[in-house]
């Protein structure tokens, strides 16, 4: 008999493993929260007046969160590079509509 073989399952970190589970990594936090704060920009940027002013510096710290995920799931060969990508372009999308909705505010303003 070959010793440890079928003897007793395998103790990572306290828990017991079976060979059906994997230890999967994690996507990066920054990721995460990019997402999390595009959503927001987004959400905020098609709120009136109020919303146009917080969707820019929300939408850009999606931007910013969103490039560090990237960076941070290629460097570890980590999933959540997607995760970082959508972020960031939700947070793109709100600061440009955000961008849009004060560019279309102050030329009708002017118009009138």
């Amino acid at each position: 008999m070959v010793p440890g073989a079928g003897a007793e399952p395998a103790r990572r970190g306290g828990s017991v493993m079976d060979d059906d589970e994997r230890a999967r990594p994690e996507a990066p936090r920054s990721a995460e929260w990019a997402v999390a704060l595009g959503v927001a920009a987004l959400v905020c940027a098609v709120l009136p007046v109020v919303g146009d002013w917080i969707a820019v510096p929300v939408g850009v710290g999606a931007v910013a969160l969103g490039s560090v995920g990237i960076r941070v799931a290629e460097r570890d060969g980590r999933p959540g590079i997607a995760r970082g990508l959508v972020g960031a372009m939700l947070g793109l999308v709100a600061v440009g509509a955000a961008l849009f909705s004060v560019a279309a505010g102050l030329g009708h303003a002017d118009a009138g």
